[in-house]
């Protein structure tokens, strides 16, 4: 028997039963935080759908309604572009950061909405993070806290990100953000 990748293990490991969508996204999120753990961005990347939206926002802009993202990327293309400039033109320290994900809850369906959690539908689902940084020169310490705020939906049998919004609960990230969150 053959040896799969990390990759390949990895996405095998995200196509849950739609049964059973509070595990699944659970799941989801461990393996999302193990991938930018590894750097393997590359997979990070299919996580998400092509016309996904991803934003990185302070808590004060995002419970103010403002639209003001420390980042933004509106489809899976600028996702890539970003991810190629992280390994092919940015100069920054080299570090390691750790991604911790708990407090997975999910938002039930709006009344209006015909699309539930089942295997075609589309769902909002929230859960705390907290990431870790350590520069190779250096103690670790804290990066960022905060709640991730997301639409999943399912596509051909896998749990996908529609939208992906990372609020930091600090007015400021205390080193740069090189990295997705």
């Amino acid at each position: 028997m053959s040896e799969r990748s990390l990759r390949e293990q990895t996405l095998a490991a995200i196509e849950p039963a739609p049964t059973a969508p509070k595990a699944a996204v659970r799941d989801f999120y461990d393996d999302y935080a193990g991938l930018l753990d590894d750097g393997d961005f590359e997979a990070w990347l299919e996580l998400f759908t092509a016309d996904c939206q991803y934003q990185v926002m302070a808590r004060e802009n995002f419970e103010r309604g403002l639209p003001l993202a420390t980042m933004r990327c509106d489809s899976r293309a600028m996702l890539a572009d970003r991810i190629a400039a992280i390994r092919n033109t940015q100069f920054f320290a080299p570090r390691t950061l750790r991604h911790f994900v708990s407090g997975v809850r999910l938002k039930p369906p709006a009344p209006d909405e015909s699309a539930g959690t089942g295997a075609e539908g589309s769902f909002e689902a929230t859960a705390n993070f907290l990431v870790t940084e350590t520069f190779f020169d250096g103690p670790s310490a804290l990066h960022t806290v905060g709640q991730y705020v997301d639409r999943f939906v399912w596509s051909q049998g896998r749990l996908l990100l529609q939208s992906k919004m990372a609020v930091y609960d600090a007015g400021l990230v205390t080193t740069s953000l090189v990295y997705p969150l």
